[in-house]
C-alpha cells in the first residue's frame, strides 16, 4: 500500500510546487471542520504522517492519505497494539472528519476491542488496575464519539452509537436516553431507535417516563409506519399502566386478548 502512495506522489511531483496554497486550503478546511484547527500542517501533522504521506497530502490526496492511515490503524488493531491503533484512528479523522465510518468503527475499537483486550491483559499488576484501564478505553470511545458528533451534527447514527456506549459499556441506561431521543428525531432513523428510549426508561426503573414515551409512540399515525411493532408497544404500554395502577378509565393501551385456549392444550 505504501508503494501505491509513493507511485501517486511520483506521478504528481509537479503538484508539490503548489505546496503553499495547498497548506492554506487544508488549514481553512480543518478550521471549518472544527478538528485540529490550530495544528500546524507543515510541522506537527507532517511529523505524524511522515515525509512521503505528507507530500501526498500536500499534493491534494487527502482521502488517499486518510485511507492509508486507517489501514495502518487496522493493522495495529489486529496486532493488539492499542495505543498505536488509537493514534492512527485519531489521525484519520483529522484528515477526514466527515467519514462516519471512521468515527463509528474507531469508537467501537476503543470502547469494545481495546477495553476488552486491556481487561484481560496479564501484564497488569492487578484486577483493579485492569478494570481502570478498561474503563479508560470505554471513556475514550465515548469522548471520541462526542467529537464525531460535533463534526457531523446532522448524523443520527453517531448519536445512537453514543447512546449504545452509555447503555452497553457504561451500564447507564438513563444516560443513553438523551442520545437515543436525539437519534430518533431524524426521519431516516430506523424505528427501533425510538423504541430504545422506552426500553431504557424501563431498565432505569422510570416506569412513568416509559409509559409517557409509549403513549407518544402510540399516538403516531399507525398507517404511516405499518412496520412499527404496534402490538409490542401496546403490550409494553399496558404493562406500564398495570405497574402504575392506572385507573381503567384513564388507560390508553388495550388489554391483551385472551387466547380462549384451555390450560394444558397447545
Amino acid at each position: 500500500m505504501r508503494k501505491r502512495v509513493l507511485v501517486i506522489v511520483a506521478l504528481l511531483a509537479l503538484a508539490v510546487a503548489a505546496k503553499g496554497p495547498w497548506e492554506d486550503a487544508l488549514r481553512r478546511s480543518r478550521g471549518a471542520h472544527r478538528l485540529g484547527a490550530g495544528e500546524a500542517i507543515s510541522v506537527k501533522l507532517r511529523a505524524r504522517l511522515g515525509q512521503n504521506l505528507a507530500v501526498a497530502l500536500l499534493s491534494g490526496f487527502r482521502g488517499i492519505v486518510a485511507d492509508f492511515v486507517w489501514l495502518g490503524a487496522h493493522s495495529a488493531w489486529e496486532d493488539q497494539k492499542w495505543y498505536k491503533m488509537r493514534e492512527g484512528i485519531e489521525l484519520a479523522v483529522v484528515l477526514q472528519p466527515h467519514s462516519i465510518s471512521f468515527w463509528d468503527i474507531g469508537a467501537w475499537h476503543f470502547a469494545w476491542n481495546a477495553s476488552y483486550g486491556e481487561s484481560v491483559n496479564p501484564k497488569y499488576p492487578s484486577d483493579a488496575y485492569r478494570l481502570k484501564v478498561q474503563r479508560d478505553w470505554i471513556l475514550a470511545g465515548k469522548t471520541f464519539l462526542e467529537q464525531g458528533i460535533l463534526n457531523n451534527p446532522d448524523n443520527w447514527d453517531l448519536k445512537f452509537k453514543l447512546g449504545w456506549i452509555y447503555y452497553q459499556k457504561l451500564k447507564d441506561p438513563l444516560g443513553s436516553v438523551p442520545w437515543f431521543k436525539k437519534a430518533s428525531a431524524y426521519p431516516e432513523a430506523p424505528l427501533y431507535v425510538g423504541r430504545m428510549v422506552g426500553h431504557m426508561y424501563v431498565k432505569g426503573e422510570r416506569t412513568r417516563e416509559a409509559l409517557e414515551w409509549w403513549k407518544k409512540l402510540w399516538a403516531e399515525d399507525h398507517a404511516r409506519h405499518p412496520e412499527q411493532l404496534w402490538h409490542k408497544i401496546a403490550q409494553w404500554g399496558h404493562e406500564a399502566e398495570e405497574k402504575l395502577a392506572i385507573p381503567t378509565s384513564q388507560r390508553v393501551f388495550p388489554a391483551p386478548k385472551k387466547s380462549g385456549k384451555k390450560p394444558g392444550f397447545p
